[in-house]
């Protein structure tokens, strides 16, 4: 039998541009087959979300589907990644040459990629990996010291991004990304997919194949799930990325009023990896910084805002765990459950950051200003600690990524790296009146506040009779953060 590849996906659910599947073809002439294994330790994650989770699924369906329709195939198994190749190994009746994967940088995937690394070689299996996740990898952006550092403050590392980023050799690689790009745009039309590959996994089993459980998860998990899943096929993810290009230029100008739906929301394809950073890039031919930035500008710093939380979960792993500031891991944190369970079903009577916590509730969305004002309600205003916060978000967010989620807890707490000074609070009256001053986004999320004055949203509301009084004084809270937080400062 000719010689053949394997390509695992992991957060790489796409065929257009995947680097892994490119250099297979390369070498095997369209000889490679697709396979997925769940991990129970990720599936036994205290922060799963039954709803992110759905989603992935969904995509990993669309992704079968676009496979086997070009000729090749996906075979999806419930066991982690060791035990799984160990149990296809035998089934084959002729091993792989090569297997390849994208490279993934959570503290957890690293450890496993190594494991499995060290695996594939020791069975006799040639194994690459690919860049794909991030643009820019974390020992490819070091201080000029010489001894490996990496940054800290963003600022300096989104110069040293850019910097890297003019190379040729990273152009060359966003460039090579406009063959998948045109891939996307051939699906998007309804035009047939080309036979990129050759080969079925019913034709390397001996005997009995081995049963593929995508069916059985999607069936089993949509029981649990309680909100709409958008769709997540290719042409909806090319729709996107058209439709986002009339709003990048007032990007800028546009982004923080969260009722207007200016956002890319790319975010949730990002996270399972069937659209790139690099895609993105080379879809709206973006370059770099200019002294006064424009919509565009803006939009590049986000995505390096991105890269550098992966960045920074990647060398310094703990950030997971604890805070970056070290000072900041014995704050005097409020345990009230109370408080923490009327943030949760936005009913803490600021009207802003409820609207927020129903959006999230409901679909598993939120606007990314109304994620800095309720995670600096709930750090700052309610005094609680940040994890609990980013634990909720995991649970509920469609995008729930462990390393901008993180830091983006960490920035609203004050406790990371390039964090919001702990001084600075936000005061959520007059955040809802700076961004939604006629109260269109919060009259979405609490109806039951339709008829109110939109003057009257940006100030405690009083004697309503569904919707609660200020659970908490902003003046008051604000006074008791700034002393827990110099005390551990000075302490």
């Amino acid at each position: 039998m000719k010689d053949y590849g394997i390509h695992w996906f992991r957060r790489d659910l796409r065929i257009a541009g995947n680097p892994g599947l490119q250099y297979q073809f390369s070498k095997f002439t369209g000889r490679t087959l697709g396979i997925f294994t769940f991990d129970k330790k990720f599936l036994g994650r205290d922060d799963f979300s039954y709803n992110r989770f759905q989603f992935f699924l969904n995509r990993l369906k669309e992704l079968k589907k676009e496979l086997q329709a070009s000729g090749g195939d996906l075979l999806v198994l419930d066991i982690g990644p060791e035990d799984a190749f160990k149990k296809l190994f035998t089934k084959l009746n002729h091993k792989p040459k090569t297997i390849t994967f994208c490279r993934d940088y959570e503290p957890f995937a690293v450890k496993r990629d190594d494991t499995m690394t060290s695996f594939f070689e020791n069975s006799g299996i040639d194994v690459q990996s690919f860049r794909d996740h991030l643009l820019i990898e974390p020992h490819e952006l070091e201080k000029e010291s010489g001894k490996g550092e990496g940054y800290k403050v963003y600022s300096p590392f989104a110069r040293k991004w850019i910097e890297i980023f003019e190379h040729d050799e990273v152009q060359v690689r966003i460039e090579s990304q406009k063959n998948g790009l045109s891939y996307m745009k051939n699906l998007a039309s309804g035009n047939n997919i080309n036979e990129l590959f050759s080969l079925k996994w019913k034709d390397l089993f001996n005997d009995s194949p081995l049963d593929d459980h995508l069916d059985h998860y999607i069936e089993e998990n949509k029981k649990s799930v309680d909100i709409e899943i958008p769709p997540c096929d290719t042409k909806t993810i090319y729709s996107a990325l058209k439709n986002f290009e009339k709003k990048l230029d007032e990007y800028g100008e546009k982004r923080d009023f969260p009722y207007e739906p200016n956002t890319s929301r790319f975010s949730i394809y990002l996270k399972h990896g069937s659209l790139t950073i690099s895609q993105i890039i080379a879809f709206y031919d973006l370059k770099g910084y200019k002294k006064k930035k424009s919509g565009r500008d803006t939009f590049l710093s986000e995505l390096i805002w991105r890269e550098f939380y992966y960045h920074i979960l990647n060398r310094w792993p703990k950030v997971e765990e604890s805070a970056f500031l070290e000072q900041y891991n014995n704050l005097n944190w409020s345990l009230s459950k109370k408080n923490f369970q009327a943030w949760k079903e936005g009913q803490t009577g600021f009207p802003i950051v409820d609207a927020g916590m129903r959006e999230l509730n409901t679909t598993g969305w939120m606007h990314n200003r109304v994620r800095m004002i309720v995670a600096s309600f709930l750090t700052k205003d309610l005094l609680i600690h940040w994890k609990w916060g980013e634990k909720y978000f995991m649970e509920k967010l469609l995008d729930g990524d462990l390393a901008p989620n993180n830091g983006g807890w960490q920035w609203a707490a004050s406790t990371g790296c390039d964090p919001q000074p702990y001084f600075r609070i936000f005061n959520p009256w007059l955040q809802s009146k700076k961004f939604d001053p006629d109260g269109t986004y919060i009259k979405t999320y609490l109806p039951e506040l339709k008829n109110i004055d939109p003057k009257k949203l940006h100030a405690p509301i009083e004697g309503h009779d569904s919707y609660p009084e200020p659970i908490v004084d902003h003046k008051e809270q604000r006074e008791l953060a700034l002393s827990m937080y110099k005390e551990a400062k000075d302490s």
